[in-house]
Parts: structure tokens; sequence; C-alpha cells
């Protein structure tokens, strides 16, 4: 729940975080003539003490004042070394108690001081039956006379000013519930979210300007599917191809996003271990993303069509699992010989791919999916790969990674990695045991069903996806959302 008030005595029981970033800051503290302040000299004189050491930190007073129970004070002096949501997303994080009111003089920081409230505190609770760990956040946003006024702003803009800022912030907190619902989906359990009932989830969206089409597996089969089909036979859940419109002119270019959703990985015959087992309901989160993207981008004024598909399976080992040395055909008409059941993710979307270059020609594709521990094992959790051929694309999210939470690396990809995909006895093979450069290799393999040259662009985000790690700045350990963020602001600017 999200509040703005400019009045500090209108708000009740709540914990004030209040950033001080110069001496007016404090001065505009003072101004709030709150009774804790009177009874309370000793804070002011220590917040004046701080000040003046010049570095970035945080005290905490306990008040018991009716309007707050505590005061927060953020330090942010030495700004060229850490950024600040790094400076202080654990103060945010580690704070116990559900209801905050946050205050800056500083429009960028009372925006990611927002962020640090929503994202770095973010919990699931749905399945927890305390009420108290049920409890949601209650934050309030506090806007001090400095936001929305200053010496070089006449007194007849102070309304539009102001009126400027909560537009601002009323945008980001929608962004960020975007983004929370990822979280939400990726956290859900298996046995709740498969394709059938996320494809229903889908279809009860209130979009304003997107339209939805889902096809169900008789129509899926009847485009003769067939990857996607040898991937979904052995469950019981049929799979579900969610299509997402938001067509703004059809003369203006059409970007595609292509989302993999496989809602439970076993890893068919050649099953996962019990280590990764666990996790494998998060293989969805990209599917997810995407949905939240487009949730993003229907409220945006766009300059490009954008379109997306979800790709909505689950597999599960049964009599009709399909083997490694299996031959399936595609859409495309290319044959694919199975190396290794696991590496489903490609066949999920390869039919995707041609069906979408051959019946609507895009300018451009945009493949989406949590690949590999490869990407892992070079980056961690903190950075995802992009790569393939849209330089002019790939040069906007790298970019977008050097101010922001979300961050890219570029990986290198020649017709050599392309090459490799082919197979001895088949057209290609899903896997080539000894080119390890495995997100290079597995998008390789989508770059075969491309029909129209178009320009492609590839997205591994398989452990920036899940932070199996430690929280971090905005992340927590867990499904944290990664790229709701980053894609719909580079797209929505796209011209």
């Amino acid at each position: 729940m999200l509040k703005i008030e400019k009045n500090p005595n209108k708000i009740k029981s709540s914990n004030l975080f209040y950033l001080i970033e110069k001496k007016s800051d404090l001065k505009q503290l003072e101004k709030f003539d709150l009774e804790w302040l009177d009874k309370n000299k000793n804070i002011l004189d220590k917040i004046a003490d701080t000040l003046k050491k010049g570095k970035n930190t945080s005290l905490e007073f306990f008040l018991w004042d009716s309007n707050f129970e505590k005061l927060i004070v953020i330090f942010y002096l030495e700004t060229d070394k850490k950024s600040f949501v790094c400076s202080f997303s654990d103060v945010f994080r580690n704070f116990k108690q559900n209801n905050l009111t946050i205050c800056a003089n500083n429009d960028e920081r009372l925006l990611e001081m927002l962020d640090m409230s929503i994202l770095a505190r973010y919990k699931y609770n749905k399945y927890k039956t305390d009420k108290e760990a049920k409890k949601q956040d209650k934050i309030t946003i506090l806007l001090t006379e400095l936001n929305w006024v200053s010496k070089t702003v006449k007194l007849a803009s102070k309304n539009k000013k102001k009126d400027d800022i909560k537009n601002k912030i009323e945008a980001r907190f929608s962004t960020l519930e975007n983004i929370v619902l990822a979280r939400d989906l990726w956290t859900m359990p298996a046995n709740e979210l498969y394709p059938e009932e996320f494809a229903k989830i889908v279809k009860k969206t209130k979009f304003k300007n997107t339209k939805v089409k889902i096809l169900d597996y008789k129509k899926i089969g009847k485009l003769g599917m067939w990857l996607i089909e040898a991937v979904w036979k052995g469950s019981i859940h049929k799979p579900r191809v969610v299509i997402l419109e938001r067509i703004i002119n059809k003369k203006l270019p059409t970007i595609w996003l292509v989302g993999k959703w496989v809602t439970f990985d076993t890893g068919w015959i050649q099953v996962k271990s019990g280590d990764y087992m666990y996790e494998m309901k998060w293989d969805m989160c990209w599917a997810a993303n995407v949905y939240s993207i487009m949730k993003e981008l229907d409220r945006k004024d766009l300059n490009v069509n954008i379109v997306a598909c979800l790709v909505l399976a689950e597999n599960h080992i049964s009599g009709e699992s399909y083997k490694p040395s299996d031959i399936i055909k595609s859409y495309s008409g290319k044959t694919v010989d199975v190396i290794h059941t696991d590496a489903e993710w490609r066949l999920v979307l390869a039919d995707w791919v041609s069906y979408i270059s051959k019946k609507y020609k895009p300018e451009k594709i945009i493949t989406i999916a949590t690949l590999t521990g490869a990407c892992m094992v070079a980056l961690g959790f903190r950075y995802a790969w992009i790569m393939w051929t849209d330089n002019k694309l790939i040069k906007k999210f790298l970019k977008y990674s050097k101010n922001n939470f979300e961050k890219y690396n570029k990986l290198p990809f020649d017709n050599y990695f392309v090459e490799k995909t082919k197979s001895e006895i088949a057209d290609l093979e899903n896997l080539n045991r000894w080119i390890y450069a495995g997100s290079t290799m597995w998008a390789a393999f989508l770059y075969n069903f491309l029909l129209n040259n178009e320009e492609y662009t590839h997205i591994d985000i398989a452990w920036t996806a899940l932070n199996s790690f430690e929280p971090y700045w905005l992340a927590n350990k867990g499904m944290t959302g990664f790229g709701v963020d980053s894609v719909s602001s580079i797209l929505g600017e796209l011209e």
C-alpha cells in the first residue's frame, strides 16, 4: 500500500526514513514541528555532528512519538564511491517493522528509496498462516516543500512541480508492482501455477491497449509444433501459447518478444539431480517476466509495435517422455537430433521463432530464457548475457547497465557456433558436448530457426532471475523479477 502525504503530523505510528545529503536537509527536518524534536534536541545535535564528518552512514533513533516510532537518518555524502542503492539497500532490507515513511529533498533519491522500500524488502508470504508474517508493508512518501519549489522556481509553478513529482512516484510505483508480480508468479508452486492456469491469469488481466490471444494444445498441434509437442507430452498439463499484441500502427516496425515458460523442469529421462530439482519451478520465470513487461508497456506511449509470445509447457517423466537419440521434425521442417532431454527450452522456443518469422515477418525478434549454468559460472548472479546480431539494441542494454540495477554483459557471436549446432544424422542437434560456450551455443541453436534474417537478440538471465546466493542491492534471495525494469524501459523508448 502506497500513500503520498505532505503533512508529517497526519502520519501515525510510522517509521521515518529521512535522507540527508547537505545542510539544508537538516534545516528542513527542523521545520517539521513534531513533538519529538522539542523533547530530543540531542538527536538534532548528533545528526549535525555526523553531517560534519562527511561519511556515508545511517543512524537510528527511538522516538516513541504518536507520529513516528523511529527515525532512521541516512547520510549520503560520499557520492563518488558507491551508488545510493548499493550503499543503503541493506538498511531497508533489515528493518523489521511494516510501516515506513520515506522523505528526501532529491527527487531521484526519493524514487530510489521507494525502490528499496518495496524491492529490497520483498517477501513472498501467500502461504504463511501466521497473521504477523502475512502483514503487508505500508509505505508513505512524505513530500516536503523542497520537493516542488526552490529559489529558482516561481511560486506560480509550485503546483505544477508538485503534480510532476506525484506523477513520477505513481509511475514508478506501477513499475514496481509489475516487478513484484513477476516475483510472485515465479515463486508460486508448480502444483498451482501450470500452463492452463497461467493462461487463465493472463486472460483475466484488464489491459487497456493490449490484445490477448490464447492457443490451446489442439491449435498448437494443428500448426505442426512437434518440438513443443515432444516437451510436454509426458505431463498431464497440456501446453498453451499466449500472444499479447500491443499494436500502435501497423505501418510502424514490430518487435517480438518470445519468452519460455516451463512450469516445472524435471529434465525428463535425463533427470536433474536432487540438489537442483527443488528450484525447477522457476524455469517459467521469463514468461512471467515478459507478461509483466507487457503490463508495463500497456500503459506507455510507444513508437513501435510490441508483440509477446509466451510459450507455456510442463515436463514430467512418463512412458510418453521423449528420449535421447529421438529425432523430431520442427515447424520449420528442419529435423532435430535429441542429444540431451534436459536441453528442452531451445525446443520450446524454436518452433515459435520460426512461426513468428514466417507469418509476421517482424523487424526484430528478442528471445528471453533462463538458459544455462554457464552463465552463472562466467558472471555470477549479477549480470545477464546479451548477444547476437542486433548491435544497436545490444548497445542500449549495455548503456542502461551503467547506471541501473539490472546489469548486462555482451557475449561474442559468429557463424562458428551456428555450424556447431549441425548434426551428423539430422539437420540439427540440441546439444554439442564439446563446445563449452553453453550460453552462446544454445542461442546459436535458435538462430537456425529465423527464416527472414531478422535482427535478433538473445538474453540469458538464468542466474540473475534466481538469486540463490545472498541478497544484494534490490534483489533478495530468491526470485528477482530481473528484466521487467530494463526491457520495458528500453523498448518503451525505441523508435
